[in-house]
Order: C-alpha cells, then sequence, then structure tokens
C-alpha cells in the first residue's frame, strides 16, 4: 500500500511516498536520486532522513551540523 509521510524542517514540509513493502517501489516527493524502497530496507525512516539530508546539502550546509534537526524531524514524521 503506498504511504505519503510528512515532517517539517526549518519551516519547511518535507514529503516523501512509497509502498515501502514492495521492493521496487519508487520513492518519490521531495527526494531526488531515483530510489527504490528497497534501497532503504523498506524503511520510510531511513528514506526520510536522506531526503532531509539533501535538503540541507542542497543549501550548502553540512548534514552534520544539523543531525540534531534532522533527528528530531525524522522522529516526528507522520504517515497519511
Amino acid at each position: 500500500m503506498t504511504t505519503t509521510h510528512t515532517t517539517r524542517i526549518f519551516g519547511d514540509t518535507i514529503t516523501i511516498t512509497a509502498d515501502f513493502a514492495q521492493a521496487s517501489s519508487p520513492v518519490t516527493g521531495d527526494i531526488s536520486g531515483g530510489y527504490q524502497a528497497a534501497d532503504f530496507q523498506h524503511s520510510p525512516a531511513a528514506a526520510m532522513r536522506r531526503a532531509l539530508e539533501q535538503l540541507v546539502e542542497a543549501s550548502g550546509d553540512s548534514v552534520e551540523d544539523f543531525a540534531d534537526q534532522i533527528d528530531k524531524a525524522v522522529g516526528q514524521m507522520r504517515s497519511a
């Protein structure tokens, strides 16, 4: 079943969607790279973490500098 997961960080809402039970299901939304559910061992939290890392990297910042905020945002992730 395809599920949408959202969280907020830095005032932005980040969304990913996939059927994490299906290995070949594409992970779409605020994530780039052509990932599939299997790339994240079927874990929505791992996929969300990558989406958040991409957001930080795109701004030119270091993921390590924002690790606490990323952890918090992953912990507050909601499914719909």
